[in-house]
């Protein structure tokens, strides 16, 4: 009697040792599955676009040295996106306040406003109104606050005072109040004569 109790015990043990083995193989399938299952939809967040942290309708920000106004930027929304250390602007003005008074005006439909450096890049439709009645039009340009210049390589065209000029890429030096027209430059003039000639 006690021989039969042993085998049916050593078969119970087994069959429990067998259970114990089947049932942690499959908690660990589960659970090795479920690890590449989360990597998988962890590598699918990190790929989509990373969303803003912060969004604005209406900004103003402006920029001042030495208790001095250096430029002003105005942007009907602006969307803060922290890991490119950018804001995304809409419907950008830039205003830069010249030492004399005078005032330089850029505008564009989109544009981007560099956190740590404070450079700005515009895009679509830019516009640029000078002193003296000049205006520039381009799709694209660059402000490097380090430097205070405006720059672009796209292809620009100058309009102003007896004056049409088309080029391949331009700079405007704002504390010289000086601008540079490069690359196929095609000037037209129209001078008007003064009264009674």
């Amino acid at each position: 009697m006690v021989l039969p109790m042993l085998l049916s015990s050593g078969r119970l043990i087994r069959l429990v040792l067998l259970l114990i083995v089947l049932g942690t193989s499959g908690l660990l399938s589960y659970a090795v599955w479920k690890g590449v299952v989360l990597k998988d939809q962890r590598l699918d967040r990190m790929s989509e676009p990373a969303e803003a942290e912060m969004k604005l309708t209406d900004m103003e920000y402006i920029e001042m040295q030495e208790g001095r106004r250096l430029w002003s930027l105005r942007a009907s929304e602006a969307t803060y996106h922290q890991a490119e250390q950018k804001t995304l602007l809409k419907s950008v003005h830039l205003t830069f306040f010249l030492e004399d008074g005078d005032e330089a005006y850029l505008e564009s439909r989109d544009g981007a406003l560099f956190t740590d450096s404070k450079d700005i890049e515009l895009w679509n439709d830019v516009r640029a109104s000078f002193p003296r009645g000049y205006e520039l039009l381009t799709e694209r340009a660059y402000y490097e606050h380090q430097k205070r210049l405006v720059s672009s390589g796209e292809p620009i065209r100058v309009k102003g005072p007896e004056l049409d000029l088309t080029g391949s890429r331009w700079e405007y030096r704002i504390p010289e109040r000086r601008g540079l027209v490069e690359g196929d430059v095609r000037a037209r003039f129209t001078f008007l004569s003064a009264p009674g000639k």
